[in-house]
């Protein structure tokens, strides 16, 4: 029984580790590496600042469908490993749409035009219909931005995100700090699952207390490790006397025209759908 639950606990961290590992992976090994990264970037945050500005459902499920396809056909990721990443910020939206969906007000308040409703002692727990609707608004609008955003991360390496920086003529000292906290974000990762493995080993998270006290442990060894990095590697920049940085990155990627033109067309046609909607509603 106990090594069930331990082999259990190593291989959802594992698994949790791969999830995390895997985005720089097929950042580097997709099928789109080879297309310049200012093409990925115009064409992502287009659809993607068309989308929260004009909070329209279709629009939005226009977005994630055309990112979802550029994800998995585009760049080859792998379907399983994408709904995964998509199931991550699920936990949070739902909890905040929940939120936004309820509405309360005091028993004596007359409401009208609920579609659910049940009282609560002094209170009136209900659903409208315009609540509802901008909790659907919301999510297709969250989830079409995420898939943006994950089209971005997935088919760009952090040494393209660099040399956009650095030909956006950005500070130096913010474009250090950028790789350098993408760099801790997995070096702290990894630090917390070698933890995280040895406490569960001892069986660390068997009963809510152990568990208490292996989380705080595991945070107090996770800020010392943290510390300890931060530390040796502003030695090594030290030694160097602080002067070098990072190096002008230089990308082989030639701009295509047939790529302009495609983002060119889907973002007419977007822009097309959008007015045609709004003479629809107005008829």
């Amino acid at each position: 029984m106990v090594t069930a639950v331990l082999e259990k606990n190593i291989h959802l961290t594992r698994k949790e580790n791969n999830l995390m590992l895997q985005i720089d992976k097929y950042a580097i090994m997709n099928g789109w590496h080879h297309i310049h990264p200012l093409e990925k970037i115009i064409f992502s945050f287009s659809f993607l600042l068309f989308t929260i500005l004009t909070k329209s459902i279709i629009i939005a499920l226009i977005t994630f469908f055309v990112m979802s396809v550029s994800i998995l056909y585009g760049a080859k990721i792998p379907l399983r490993y994408y709904v995964k990443l998509l199931t991550l910020p699920l936990i949070f939206l739902l909890t905040s749409l929940l939120v936004m969906i309820m509405s309360i007000v005091p028993i004596e308040s007359n409401i009208q035009g609920f579609l659910w409703q049940i009282e609560l002692g002094e209170w009136q727990l209900f659903v409208s219909p315009n609540g509802l609707y901008q909790a659907v608004q919301i999510f297709f609008t969250v989830m079409a931005s995420v898939s943006c955003m994950y089209f971005f991360i997935l088919t760009t390496p952090i040494h393209q995100i660099t040399w956009l920086l650095q030909k956006l003529k950005l500070p130096t000292l913010f474009i250090e700090l950028l790789v350098f906290i993408y760099r801790f974000i997995f070096v702290l990762f990894e630090k917390m699952t070698e933890i995280y493995l040895a406490q569960s080993s001892r069986l660390g998270y068997q009963k809510y207390r152990l568990w208490l006290t292996s989380l705080g442990q595991l945070i107090v060894s996770l800020l010392i490790k943290s510390m300890q990095s931060a530390k040796e590697l502003q030695i090594a920049l030290d030694s160097r006397a602080g002067e070098e940085g990072l190096h002008e990155i230089e990308l082989t990627h030639t701009y295509k025209k047939k790529h302009w033109i495609g983002i060119s067309i889907s973002n007419v046609f977007l822009f097309a759908i959008f007015n045609l909607l709004e003479i629809v509603i107005k008829v």
